[in-house]
């Protein structure tokens, strides 16, 4: 026969389980609760980084193809002073208007028209002469007044 002092101690035993149950079953639900909402979010976020991986590529793989494409354009263009002036006359421009377009100064535009063979340039004046070169002329007199009206401002 178990003695008093036994079945007390597990009657104590059996109570503070209970208590304890008790006092830690707000706990593991809020933590089950928020292991879900854990595991919802890193599922999120992998979504989301895979959707941004996407438009990562897809935003870089337009661009690039457009800047090689004039990039190359440029390169193989090959401009001579004969080409300034066919240009020149085929949009009704003065080499001082043709300078201002391009972007710069009325005197290079001289020089290049004089030069026999191939030009080079400094900076992206190749670009803008290439860019100008496919202006129809309405495109290249509005293009000259924006150019005019940002410089007199």
């Amino acid at each position: 026969m178990p003695s008093i002092q036994e079945v007390l101690k597990a009657e104590i035993q059996r109570l503070a389980r209970k208590e304890v149950k008790a006092a830690t079953s707000d706990l593991r639900k809020a933590s089950a609760s928020h292991r879900t909402a854990i595991a919802d979010l890193r599922r999120r976020i992998a979504e989301l980084e895979k959707d941004n991986k996407r438009l990562f590529r897809e935003a870089t793989k337009q661009p690039k193809a457009v800047e090689e494409t004039v990039d190359e354009e440029v390169e193989r263009s090959r401009i001579t002073g004969k080409m300034i002036r066919s240009i020149r006359s085929r949009l009704g421009l003065s080499q001082a208007a043709f300078a201002e377009l391009v972007g710069v100064h009325k005197l290079s535009v001289y020089q290049w028209e004089h030069k026999e063979g191939r030009l080079s340039f400094r900076g992206d004046a190749k670009a803008k002469i290439v860019a100008v070169r496919k202006m129809t002329k309405k495109e290249a007199w509005e293009k000259l007044e924006e150019v005019e009206e940002m410089g007199g401002e």
